[in-house]
């Protein structure tokens, strides 16, 4: 899942947070949104913007939420999983 699908699946509320998802999805929908793959790509495209300090810490909330769904992520949450699971499946025999 790239950022910008993050953005585009989440809700617009009245709200900072749905508000800076309007404001994303309307870029991504305008082509003008790029494709970041790091904090550092994201914040630089926000500071070009001239995006408030406000936004600029909300930005970093949603990419912590982001990274957390990577694939990669993912999968170890998974490996782990299926390791707990197996360790309690052969001591409980």
């Amino acid at each position: 899942m790239t950022l910008a699908d993050f953005l585009q699946s989440r809700n617009v509320t009245a709200s900072p947070r749905g508000a800076f998802f309007a404001g994303m999805k309307t870029l991504i929908n305008a082509a003008v949104f790029p494709d970041v793959r790091s904090w550092a790509e994201l914040y630089r495209f926000l500071s070009r913007r001239r995006a408030s300090d406000e936004t600029i810490t909300l930005a970093c909330q949603l990419w912590r939420e982001y990274r957390k769904l990577e694939p990669v992520g993912v999968a170890a949450r998974i490996v782990k999983a299926v390791k707990t699971f197996a360790g309690h499946r052969s001591t409980s025999r």
